[in-house]
């Protein structure tokens, strides 16, 4: 307690340094906060009809190869600017009923300025076989910083990392956007993308490997430091960071000598802490989630995971940047995660662990 205490207490100390004018820069390391938001809803949060819907057709999901290009489709959105989009994400079965496994969905959606696919969310499919071809659950997710991107045709792409599906039982997903008119509350300036394990994934599974001796995912190709201009104007900024934990490897933590992993990184419980401008900050996020109040269905449904649960969208986490970490029109930015010592010596090896990583930095005025 007496730690913890101390830990509180250090993280309002400033330090203080001066630029060639004089002028006094703080470096504080209390930079990052939990933004408190909701990953995805069970119902629609907004009690009013929409303005507009846009809806897809539904995706027969099937294994997607690492070199193999991706399943795109477009849809039209109206033009102009909406107060809030909502996206409900329907996961349902293809023929007899969905496959039987849980296994890891990705849809992304182009930037049209830059070409740029963005992850605009994660979900994973149940374990399906109990299920008949009725089978639907349908979830909601705020994508209202997207609301730019989501103007005339639109392109989208999804993924699927599983091997369970055929033409006789497989999982599908659809989309339909609600969007609400209304003037925003704040205007997205950038999406800038600080992480993305999805196209440079080291693991075989769109992840990078964790512990593996030579294949660091702190290194600077993976989860190093990124540095950012921010142009001016920015009145505010916030982190997505998607991070999911999977396999079950049996290393060790080496600061941590008196505890024993249980299948890292899948179900075990780990944290990631931030630097920025090289400060440590008193942020910490929690990479596990519970599955207490998951629905029934077959296999280990119930277990707690990292971040994410069998059958649900991933638990996306949101963290806002103070804009007094801008200093001179720049800020770096590092997350960091406890040092790992894998017992493999591949990063493809199977059941090694790995963490599917996107993190993209919002900037608001």
């Amino acid at each position: 307690m007496l730690k913890r205490l101390t830990y509180i207490l250090l993280s309002f100390v400033l330090a203080a340094c001066s630029t060639d004018d004089g002028e006094v820069i703080a470096t504080r390391n209390d930079l990052v906060a939990d933004a408190e938001r909701k990953p995805f809803y069970k119902f629609n949060p907004v009690s009013v009809a929409p303005t507009a819907e846009v809806s897809s057709e539904e995706m027969h999901l099937r294994y997607i190869d690492a070199g193999e290009a991706l399943p795109t489709f477009t849809l039209t959105f109206p033009e102009g600017r909406s107060s809030r989009v909502i996206m409900e994400y329907t996961m349902g079965s293809f023929g007899s009923g969905p496959a039987k496994y849980d296994c890891t969905t990705m849809l992304f959606v182009r930037n049209k300025a830059t070409g740029t696919m963005l992850e605009i969310a994660r979900a994973f499919t149940p374990f399906g076989g109990m299920f008949d071809d009725t089978w639907q659950k349908r979830f909601y997710i705020d994508v209202t910083e997207y609301r730019a991107l989501l103007q005339g045709d639109v392109e989208f792409a999804y993924f699927y990392g599983g091997f369970d599906n055929d033409e006789t039982r497989a999982h599908s997903f659809a989309v339909r956007f609600l969007l609400y008119d209304g003037s925003p509350e704040r205007e997205v300036v950038d999406i800038i993308p600080l992480y993305d394990s999805f196209h440079n994934g080291n693991s075989g599974y769109r992840g990078w490997a964790y512990g593996v001796t030579g294949h660091d995912i702190e290194a600077e190709e993976r989860m190093g430091l990124r540095s950012v201009t921010i142009p001016a104007g920015v009145t505010s900024m916030e982190l997505r960071l998607s991070i999911t934990g999977h396999g079950h490897d049996q290393g060790t933590f080496p600061e941590r000598p008196d505890y024993t992993p249980y299948n890292m990184a899948e179900f075990d419980e780990n944290s990631y802490t931030f630097k920025v401008n090289g400060t440590e900050q008193t942020a910490e996020g929690r990479i596990f989630y519970s599955n207490a109040d998951n629905y029934l269905q077959q296999g280990t449904y119930n277990y707690d995971r990292a971040n994410w649960a069998p059958g649900n969208p991933a638990n996306v986490q949101w963290w806002s940047v103070d804009k007094a970490a801008i200093v001179d029109g720049a800020l770096t930015i590092d997350i960091d995660l406890p040092r790992f010592v894998s017992s493999f010596d591949a990063p493809n090896a199977e059941g090694v662990a790995q963490y599917i990583v996107m993190a993209d930095l919002f900037l608001y005025r």
